[in-house]
């Protein structure tokens, strides 16, 4: 397993400055993490994504499922297999939509929606972009209800706990890279229920991102452009290609069609900011990897 090194509060603290990502009580988590053992090997974005795990997640014979008891998107873990190959997925059915204005914990919203669906969209901006962060979810309908089935990942802990326990990588340059791609993912899909529950920390340091059901408001404009300081050229490369027809096609069973033309135009709100940025402070300070 990797080694993890603790140090001081004051250095984690330098290493996790931004976002301020807030701790969601546990009862909004969206899926617990499973604790990493030195038997239990790392994944690698091949085998929690891509067309191996989604045939997995579509044809595998379903074994049980029972309700998580955390979130109040009910979901569910429901074990599976096929071919004598055993794994965990996790089962939303919930979509919630309300139109007018909601008033939230601690917020309003207007055209409030909770849906499954946005998480099967969500995975698909990850695979287009190349993000590699999202695990393979698709649609699927189990015991008579049709919802999101998504890969269960293995992680060594939650943002969350990393905190608590005062873990700071070893790497923190790589770490801060890792964490701005979340971020400008975040903003791209206009995510308005990231939290330190659904952010997961793999051995290694790599993240998982789960919950995604609150994503995709039909807004133009970026959520939160401060927080957008670094960019990934391989993610910037990735978001180019994003295209209204290709859109429609892959996730237009899921979004409306306002919904994707609000991805495009914060995509160009993005691809304008760090033109911006390039301009003002050189590719050096702006661009990584």
């Amino acid at each position: 397993m990797t080694r993890i090194i603790r140090l001081s509060f004051m250095i984690v603290a330098t290493a996790v400055a931004w976002p301020a990502l807030r701790a969601e009580p546990v009862a909004r988590q969206s899926a617990p993490a499973a604790v990493a053992t030195a038997a239990t090997p790392q994944e690698t974005w091949e085998q929690f994504q891509g067309p191996a795990a989604e045939q997995f997640l579509l044809k595998a014979r379903l074994r049980s499922i029972k309700n998580l008891g955390t979130g109040v998107t009910l979901p569910q873990r429901a074990e599976l297999e096929l071919d004598g190959v055993q794994h965990s997925a996790v089962f939303k059915t919930i979509d919630d939509r309300k139109g007018g204005v909601t008033k939230l914990q601690r917020s309003s919203e207007i055209n409030f929606q909770d849906s499954w669906q946005l998480e099967v969209a969500g995975y698909a901006l990850d695979r287009i972009i190349g993000l590699r962060m999202v695990p393979a979810t698709v649609e699927r309908t189990l015991n008579g209800k049709t919802g999101s089935l998504q890969w269960w990942v293995q992680s060594a802990m939650s943002e969350a706990e990393r905190r608590k326990q005062n873990v700071t990588p070893p790497d923190l340059e790589a770490w801060n890279r890792t964490y701005q791609k979340m971020v400008l993912f975040d903003q791209l899909i206009f995510n308005v229920d990231r939290h330190l529950n659904n952010v997961l920390v793999t051995q290694d340091f790599d993240l998982r991102l789960i919950d995604h059901s609150r994503s995709f408001r039909a807004w133009n404009e970026l959520r939160d452009p401060k927080l957008l300081t670094r960019f990934s050229r391989s993610v910037l490369d990735g978001m180019r290609k994003l295209e209204y027809a290709d859109l429609r096609k892959r996730v237009g069973r899921y979004l409306l069609d306002e919904q994707i033309r609000g991805v495009l135009a914060r995509r160009d709100a993005i691809l304008a900011l760090v033109a911006s940025q390039v301009k003002e402070r050189g590719e050096a300070a702006v661009l990584y990897p």
